[in-house]
C-alpha cells in the first residue's frame, strides 16, 4: 500500500503504441491497488486531452511505456544495416532517422507533465513483465499470451475487479505500468537505462 506521507493518491500507467494505427491504453490505480479506470485511445491528441483534463493527474505518479519505432521494419533499413555490406559515400547512415529505435510519440505531452512537477517515468514493458514474473512462453500479444497475462494479474496481484472477458493487450500492459508507478513511489529498487527528453527510462530490479 502507498505510503501516507506522499501526495500521490493515484498511479497511472500508459501503454503507448508507436502510431495511431494501434491502440494505446491508460490504467488508473488508487492507493489500494484497485483499478479506478481503464480506457483505450488511438490518437495522440486524445492522450494529451486526457492528461490535460483528468482530475486524477494532479495527485498522480505516471509511468509510460516506451514504444519502438516501426521504421526499423522498412526493407531499406534491413539491407543497409547488414554488417557485411560496405557503405559508400552516397549512403547517409541516418537518413530519415533509420537508426532511430525509439519512437518520440507523445514526448511533448510528457514534457508538459514534467513542467507541472508531476512525477513521470518511462519503462520497457518487456522488462517489467520479467521483473514481475508474469512472462509467458507464448508469442507476445497473441490471444493465449493475453489470457495468460490477465490470469496472472488476477491471481498473483489480486486484480479481481478485472472482467471475465479478455481485455486488450494494451490495457493489460497499462496495468503493469501503473503497478510500476506505484512501486517506484514506494521506493522499489530501480536503475536508469537511458533518458528520453530528460525523462528517465527505468528498469525494475528483479529482486524486488
Amino acid at each position: 500500500m502507498q505510503s501516507l506521507s506522499s501526495k500521490e493518491n493515484y498511479f497511472i500507467g500508459l501503454a503507448l503504441s508507436n502510431s495511431s494505427s494501434y491502440d494505446s491504453s491508460i490504467c488508473v490505480l488508487d492507493r489500494n491497488s484497485k483499478i479506478v479506470l481503464i480506457d483505450k485511445f488511438y490518437f495522440a491528441q486524445d492522450i494529451d486531452y486526457f492528461f490535460e483534463n483528468s482530475h486524477y493527474i494532479s495527485q498522480s505518479a505516471i509511468c509510460a511505456s516506451v514504444p519502438y519505432d516501426n521504421k526499423l521494419l522498412e526493407g531499406k533499413w534491413r539491407i543497409h544495416s547488414k554488417n557485411y555490406k560496405a557503405l559508400g559515400d552516397y549512403f547517409k547512415i541516418n537518413r530519415n532517422d533509420w537508426t532511430n529505435r525509439i519512437s518520440k510519440r507523445c514526448c511533448d505531452t510528457f514534457k508538459k507533465l514534467k513542467e507541472k512537477n508531476i512525477k513521470i517515468i518511462r519503462a520497457d514493458i518487456n522488462q517489467l513483465r520479467q521483473s514481475y514474473n508474469i512472462c509467458s512462453h507464448y508469442l507476445s500479444r497473441t490471444s493465449i499470451d493475453c489470457k495468460n497475462l490477465q490470469t496472472s494479474l488476477k491471481l498473483k496481484y489480486g486484480f479481481d475487479e478485472m472482467p471475465d472477458n479478455m481485455l486488450p493487450a494494451s490495457a493489460l500492459e497499462a496495468i503493469i505500468c501503473a503497478m510500476f508507478a506505484m512501486d517506484y513511489i514506494n521506493g522499489a529498487k530501480t536503475h536508469e537505462l537511458f533518458q528520453i527528453d530528460e525523462i528517465p527510462v527505468l528498469a525494475r530490479d528483479m529482486n524486488n
